[in-house]
């Protein structure tokens, strides 16, 4: 049986054949049930996770428990670095306190005269993803296969690279009052705000031509990969709430959202308190959701989404793929996606029904739509903010803005690509 072929099925002995089939093979997945509510019972596990433990989180703690999930090359590869401004790992730094190397020396973490930042290493992985009626299949691979692609792994000259560099801490603006901003991801610095799409594609750039949003292929990659370990997609409960409600009036201009912080626990940490700083796979930008992220590789061209499957920065859209999905025309609403669209090289979008959710059920995460969708070019804005509480996480998306909108709860936050070649 191949692999593309069905796999989801009603009788009990052909589905466990699958699953024996699957088995037999080096790879991980699960089929999402888009007609099904409920987030735990939304997640059948396929593959060689069939019987796995899921990935379990003490909200009193932080602590998030791998299970069965610790010796998976992912998360075994992911290790956090200072890392050069080409894209080049310089060194390790302690997994468990930043502040230092993994000899104990103090490491450069807080440096703002460093030549480059704080990064943690996300080894290339290979996705097969088919919608088949109601259920969408995933599968990952750490090895090249036929029907699986390389989601996020491709770089605007169309390179295959062996990893990404993901943000440890959230885009801030080195030199802003000056004529080179550029955009690092140090610890110890107020994450930037107030500017806009082409002000934080200058700062990125003068870091590095190698630098580029966090968004696009790679987010969707990582997004499947924390629902495939967690056996659910309320990805909030699963891996901490982050500072989704830290909100503060008193503190403008910045409103509660925390300035760039170590925090400790390792690879993942995630609490309840609804105001801490979270991780997930050492970034607090994939776990906080304290401040919406641009993504300019996710664009809806009146009414219509199309995306980059490579960094391309293209505000007009014009040389992206176009996805076949349609944003309906207003009402201003929050609405939470019962089904998702496959979109190949690329990942999943919320297809045109978007309602039939809540923060609880469904995909838990929020998507935002605006009444003008049809007559603007609006740049996806990712995760949520310290404003927003459970309507934020991972799949969080705020359809509304076009490129030209800054506020305090906008930002970046910058994904770095190494070298072909170049692995951790």
């Amino acid at each position: 049986m191949e692999i593309g072929e069905k796999i989801y099925v009603a009788d009990k002995a052909t589905l466990d054949k699958v699953y024996n089939i699957l088995a037999a093979d080096p790879v991980w997945g699960f089929i999402e049930h888009m007609d099904v509510k409920s987030p735990s019972a939304r997640v059948t596990p396929i593959g060689l996770n069939k019987n796995y433990k899921n990935v379990t989180r003490n909200g009193d703690t932080g602590v998030v428990s791998l299970n069965d999930w610790a010796d998976h090359p992912v998360i075994k590869a992911n290790k956090p670095y200072m890392v050069k401004a080409d894209g080049t790992p310089d060194y390790r730094l302690s997994e468990t306190d930043y502040t230092k190397k993994l000899d104990g020396t103090g490491s450069d973490v807080a440096n703002t005269s460093y030549n480059g930042g704080a990064f943690a290493w996300f080894p290339k992985v290979y996705k097969y993803e088919k919608m088949e009626g109601n259920d969408r299949t995933v599968l990952f691979s750490m090895t090249p296969r036929e029907g699986y692609e390389p989601n996020g792994f491709i770089d605007p000259s169309n390179n295959e690279l062996e990893g990404v560099w993901l943000p440890m801490f959230y885009g801030s603006r080195l030199g802003a009052d000056g004529s080179t901003p550029k955009m690092v991801s140090l610890s110890g610095l107020q994450p930037s705000y107030n500017t806009t799409t082409a002000q934080e594609h200058t700062a990125l750039q003068n870091f590095s031509t190698r630098a580029m949003f966090l968004g696009g292929p790679i987010v969707e990659t990582i997004i499947d990969f924390l629902i495939m370990i967690a056996g659910t997609t309320d990805l909030q409960t699963a891996f901490g709430h982050g500072n989704c409600s830290g909100y503060d009036a008193s503190q403008a201009p910045t409103y509660g959202v925390k300035q760039n912080a170590v925090v400790g626990g390792g690879q993942f940490y995630g609490t309840d308190d609804n105001k801490s700083l979270n991780k997930i796979f050492h970034s607090i930008v994939l776990g906080s959701y304290q401040q919406w992220m641009r993504d300019p590789y996710e664009l809806v061209v009146n009414g219509r989404v199309k995306v980059s499957k490579n960094y391309t920065y293209d505000l007009t859209g014009a040389t992206y793929s176009d996805t076949g999905i349609n944003v309906p025309n207003g009402p201003d609403r929050w609405e939470y996606p019962l089904r998702y669209q496959t979109v190949p090289g690329y990942g999943s979008i919320p297809a045109v029904v978007f309602d039939g959710g809540s923060t609880g059920t469904a995909s838990c995460d929020g998507s935002y739509r605006h009444r003008s969708q049809t007559t603007i070019t609006a740049v996806t804005l990712r995760f949520g903010d310290c404003d927003y509480g459970f309507v934020d996480g991972p799949r969080a998306r705020f359809w509304d803005f076009d490129a030209s909108n800054a506020n305090w709860n906008f930002s970046a936050a910058e994904l770095l690509l190494p070298p072909v070649g170049v692995a951790a």
